[in-house]
Formats: structure tokens, sequence, C-alpha cells
């Protein structure tokens, strides 16, 4: 027997993979596929009234823009002035736009030979 106390573990950068390293899977392991259905389109309603989910998600947005951006580049709607889903995503998308210019990063082509 080994009466030595355990080592402690370095935390290194490995991701999943090398966190899962030792653990070892005897069994097959089985898979359930969950379908989920498509929602109807008369599930979208761009005036349905705002969740309390968006309405967190507003303040969170509204604070990262009154933190890094200039009153003069601010959309100028505080969270208490959206009532509606497309109000809301109407700022949500000026705010981003405006925070992140160069927007999503495009994965290179590369070139067919």
């Amino acid at each position: 027997m080994n009466d030595s106390p355990p080592k402690a573990k370095s935390k290194r950068a490995g991701g999943a993979k090398s966190q899962l390293a030792h653990l070892q899977f005897d069994a097959p392991v089985d898979v359930t596929c969950i379908r989920i259905p498509v929602p109807p389109a008369s599930a979208m309603n761009k005036d349905r009234p705002i969740s309390d989910l968006i309405k967190a998600q507003l303040l969170h947005i509204h604070h990262a823009e009154s933190a890094r951006l200039p009153r003069h580049k601010r959309d100028g709607r505080t969270p208490a002035d959206i009532r509606t889903e497309a109000e809301a995503a109407s700022y949500i998308a000026s705010v981003t736009a405006v925070l992140h210019p160069e927007g999503r990063k495009k994965p290179k082509r590369r070139k067919r030979s």
C-alpha cells in the first residue's frame, strides 16, 4: 500500500480530453436521441411582451453599452423603454453592432488548386 498523501494535480490547459483521461469506460455508452419539433410559424409574435429573461439580458447589454461606449455612440433607449420582443431584438442588434463592428469572424477560405 501507498501511505503517502495524494499529490495535488497541476492546473494546466488541456480541455476535457485531459480531464477525462483517467476515466475508463468498460461498457458501451447508450446515447438517446431526442427529436425537437420545429415550432409552428404562429409561434413567432414580435408584439409579445418581453419575458423576465429578456429583461435581464437588456439590463446586461445596457450596462455593457454604458460602460464601454461614449454618450454620442449609445443607442439612447433604456431597458424601461423596451416593451416587446421586436423592440428588444432591435436594441440588442444595434448595441451589438457598435460594440463588435467587425462582426462574426468568418473562416478564411482556402484556395482550391
